[in-house]
């Protein structure tokens, strides 16, 4: 099972661009998809991320798993959680 997460992120940030590095490095990389959501492309989006980005939610954007720094274990957590559903 593939899990969707999304990445809110901007053009040029490199926490963003690490972040996402991170990610995507990590062992279990075949069993997430990452949508990456410009916050710039959206101003209510910015205004709600802009201080706090890279953020790593779920793929509807609902739950925060990780924000500004890849925590491995909140994105091994989630994935073990939405395996069991």
């Amino acid at each position: 099972m593939v899990v969707n997460l999304r990445l809110y992120s901007r053009t040029g940030c490199h926490l963003c661009e690490d972040m996402l590095e991170t990610l995507m490095a990590m062992d279990i990389a075949g069993q997430f998809h990452v949508q990456i959501v410009d916050i710039d492309a959206d101003p209510s989006i910015q205004r709600e991320f802009a201080l706090r980005i890279p953020v790593l939610a779920d793929a509807e954007g609902n739950q925060i798993i990780c924000e500004q720094t890849l925590d491995h274990h909140a994105v091994v957590d989630y994935l073990i959680t939405q395996a069991g559903t």
